[in-house]
């Protein structure tokens, strides 16, 4: 009887999660830029893109970004993440964002070849958040002649939000959005 009572409890247990235990996710906006980031538990893993841009945000602004499409089959950044310390979040990007942005800003692809010509790989590009008040600080890369560095922790407009059914029902599509 105790083993029917247990896989009872853990069938149920599993019918009643709900998928959305499994992230946390911050909304996010950058001078009229609304972003979200949406950090999977289970996976260690993190995705970013951007929910909408309000009105005063330049066709110009526009184009320096990465990408200009909105939603979650449209990933700006994505990679892994760790809890570091008491307080932070420390985000590494994978090898598909890092090729997005080398062949997108020709700063970086430059000093990518720079580092290439001395036998060197480029550092994975790196961002920290603080968990208290939501401030961000970004790994500095400069030079492969430079020590590492960090740059100050920067204001973050951001708060934590219920994970949006636009990407849990893009996840559950395979990166398909059908809304």
């Amino acid at each position: 009887m105790k083993k029917i009572t247990l896989i009872l409890v853990a069938l149920i247990t599993v019918a009643c999660s709900d998928p959305k235990d499994n992230y946390i996710a911050l909304e996010c906006n950058d001078d009229g830029i609304v972003y979200v980031v949406v950090m999977d538990k289970d996976s260690r893993t993190f995705e970013n893109y951007f929910s909408k841009f309000n009105e005063g945000v330049t066709e110009e602004r526009k184009e320096s970004l990465l990408q200009r499409e909105i939603g979650p089959e449209n990933i700006i950044v994505s990679g892994t993440y760790i809890e570091e310390g008491d307080h932070h979040y420390l985000y590494s990007y994978d090898f598909k964002s890092t090729e997005k942005l080398l062949a997108s800003d020709e700063y970086y692809a430059e000093l990518s070849e720079l580092y290439a010509e001395i036998g060197k790989k480029l550092p994975t590009f790196q961002y920290k958040i603080d968990r208290r008040d939501f401030s961000y600080s970004a790994k500095d890369i400069n030079s492969p002649y430079a020590d590492e560095s960090w740059t100050d922790y920067h204001n973050n407009d951001c708060a934590v939000i219920d994970v949006p059914e636009d990407y849990l029902a893009s996840k559950r599509n395979n990166g398909k959005n059908l809304f």
